[in-house]
């Protein structure tokens, strides 16, 4: 799976000379909380909602003017964005940006493409992209099994979901579940999962869990 299914293409972003009170006025208007920073059309870097409202003093502050909430508004967002911001490709895999989201402690990624932004992928993003591969918002049946190493036991499966014409719609392994164990979820939907359930019982599937979800 490509983040390029995933990422926001219509990407808003400011120039590096942008007062931070436009700044703050944009993420207010649209609900962001990372906004892509360029020179020309090079990226540059990346500030966010709380960069921003750190870098502004509140306006109940008594010990402040007037005119120094119009100084720090006026302010340039390059002396407050994250400069050289990690980036990723389209293409580049989920996994791989969640893995520099993690390591990096960001919770936004710029997507470039032949050295232009193409679009941004943030944590929220990812969480949707995890709701949709597990299936979470499909509804059905959720089914937790325990299957050894080999994996053998998905052909098993797959095959009882066919027989009793059961829609299969997602399928996840943990791998660390034990030492000569994984741990096997899928997600079904159809008439006939109950009879299909009875039947990974019949057939010597250790079945954990049987979960129905009604959306």
């Amino acid at each position: 799976m490509f983040i390029k299914l995933w990422m926001n293409q219509d990407v808003i972003f400011i120039d590096k000379e942008t007062p931070l009170g436009q700044a703050k006025e944009i993420i207010d208007q649209h609900k962001f909380r990372h906004l892509p920073v360029l020179e020309e059309e090079r990226l540059v870097g990346i500030i966010t909602q709380t960069d921003i409202y750190k870098a502004l003093p509140s306006a109940v502050d008594a010990s402040l003017g007037p005119e120094d909430l119009i100084i720090a508004a006026h302010a340039k967002v390059s002396s407050f964005m994250a400069a050289n911001p990690i980036t990723a490709h389209p293409m580049d895999p989920l996994e791989k940006v969640a893995l520099l989201m993690r390591k990096f402690k960001v919770g936004a990624v710029p997507v470039m493409e032949d050295g232009k932004l193409v679009g941004i992928i943030t944590e929220t993003d990812i969480f949707q992209a995890f709701i949709e591969i597990l299936g979470a918002d499909t509804g059905g049946a959720r089914i937790e099994l325990q299957i050894s190493n080999d994996g053998s036991a998905i052909y098993t499966i797959t095959d009882i979901c066919k027989q009793f014409n059961v829609n299969l719609t997602a399928i996840t392994v943990y791998r660390n579940f034990s030492h000569d164990q994984q741990l096997l979820t899928i997600r079904v939907n159809g008439e006939k999962v109950d009879a299909m359930v009875d039947a990974l019982w019949d057939s010597g599937a250790k079945v954990n869990r049987v979960l129905i979800e009604m959306l």
